[in-house]
């Protein structure tokens, strides 16, 4: 191994850290205003439950109607510029959050700004880690999606002291994670590379970057690609109604199914159990998935059917469970479904999508799931605030159920022809 070798390996483990942190931020500042809606309410009256579903429905909306353009801006730009534009630009919107008197400044703050500015991100990090990580692809993508799991359950725990320390606490949560991101954008501005595309196979005459248009037909073709999508956006749904009305939920008494729980007990308990199955799922599946890979090529399309058949009869009875401890169990094993999705949520993808298309293919993949995605919590807030949120959450327990069968049609009737090599 030559000494640039070296350094190579030892910098697609630091690029790895740098995303992933970045990746934690993107998710603690999507969970304070879960964890934090119970108070956001109490201090800003006068709204209603619905109309705060559609402040995340906004974010939802935003972030899948931009998404695409991130890979046209990578395309333009360098990826390392679109992440750290995109970091700075959720992080500050985020800051501002803690400033806003009412729901138009947490729709246009919160909703539209934070959603723009976290889009960006994904599709630049996910094909730089594909670029540097081959053999440990799907468990290098699954420490970056680990970023999430540790955001949530940090920003609940804070959002719950915060939250309970005082009727304004909510703010220092939006105020502590905006500057620690603004202030992270300047080490991502000067850690990561400004790594130019990996082009494989390319003809005479052919470009260096795929453009947005060559990607989506190319997704397009791919039935494999399209149904990946919509599963996707089926687990947008409804891990979107889990994260922000659950913890809404367990704070209600137990004559609407809750478990009357304190705002920092019910910020904790909604997350924890599910994130903790989360990482028991996400690691043992991308262990799997990197072992298996060449004996069995479909492994990481195998474990996107596990992850979602898991999940689907969790979250319709964890609501249902007659007792905290019991509803505990059943949100472990929902979580658990979900880390074996996650461990594949981008590799998956990425064995039916040449490596040339992957960054802007990421951005067709972001918008059709977040589009798809995006009415759930509206719809659920409605459905909380003139029905039950029990109920509600269970229905939608039927999304990854969906997903779970688009899925596994890709598998069975598609993957063969539409695999291509790594």
């Amino acid at each position: 191994m030559t000494a640039e070798e070296r350094k190579d390996g030892r910098y697609k483990w630091v690029m790895l850290a740098l995303l992933a942190f970045t990746y934690f931020l993107m998710h603690a500042t999507r969970q304070i205003f879960n964890a934090s809606l119970p108070d956001i309410k109490a201090s800003l009256p006068g709204t209603s439950d619905a109309e705060w579903g559609f402040t995340r429905t906004a974010f939802l909306f935003a972030y899948g109607l931009i998404v695409p353009l991130a890979g046209i801006a990578a395309d333009m730009m360098r990826r390392k510029w679109v992440v750290v534009f995109g970091a700075f630009l959720f992080s500050a919107s985020v800051l501002g959050t803690g400033f806003v008197d009412g729901f138009v400044g947490m729709l246009v703050m919160y909703g539209l700004l934070n959603g723009i500015g976290q889009c960006m991100i994904p599709a630049s990090a996910s094909s730089l880690i594909a670029q540097y990580h081959h053999e440990t692809r799907s468990t290098a993508l699954s420490i970056y999606q680990t970023g999430l799991y540790f955001g949530i359950i940090v920003a609940s725990a804070l959002a719950g002291v915060f939250g309970a320390a005082s009727a304004e606490g909510w703010r220092y949560a939006f105020w502590m994670f905006g500057a620690i991101g603004v202030a992270w954008t300047f080490a991502l501005a000067f850690l990561l590379r400004d790594t130019p595309p990996l082009v494989l196979h390319r003809q005479s005459g052919e470009s260096d970057r795929a453009s947005f248009k060559e990607a989506a037909l190319a997704m397009v073709s791919k039935p494999s690609a399209v149904l990946l999508t919509f599963a996707f956006g089926m687990l947008v749904f409804g891990s979107n109604c889990f994260r922000t009305f659950l913890p809404l939920f367990m704070r209600q008494g137990p004559e609407l199914g809750g478990f009357a729980l304190s705002p920092a007990s019910a910020a904790l308990h909604s997350v924890v159990w599910f994130y903790i199955g989360s990482f028991i799922g996400i690691a043992t599946g991308a262990r799997l998935s990197d072992r298996l890979a060449h004996r069995f090529p479909a492994i990481r399309i195998d474990m996107l059917i596990i992850g979602l058949a898991l999940s689907a009869p969790a979250m319709a009875a964890m609501v249902y469970m007659p007792n905290l401890a019991l509803c505990c169990i059943m949100t472990f094993v929902f979580g658990l479904g979900g880390g074996f999705f996650d461990c594949s949520l981008y590799s998956g993808l990425f064995e039916v999508v040449a490596p040339r298309y992957r960054a802007a293919a990421m951005g067709v993949y972001l918008c059709g799931a977040f589009l798809i995605g995006c009415p759930a919590t509206a719809v659920l807030g409605y459905v909380g605030q003139h029905f039950s949120y029990q109920h509600g959450i269970a229905m939608f327990g039927g999304t990854y159920a969906l997903g779970a069968v688009a899925v596994l049609i890709a598998r069975i009737f598609f993957f063969k022809r539409d695999a291509v090599e790594a």
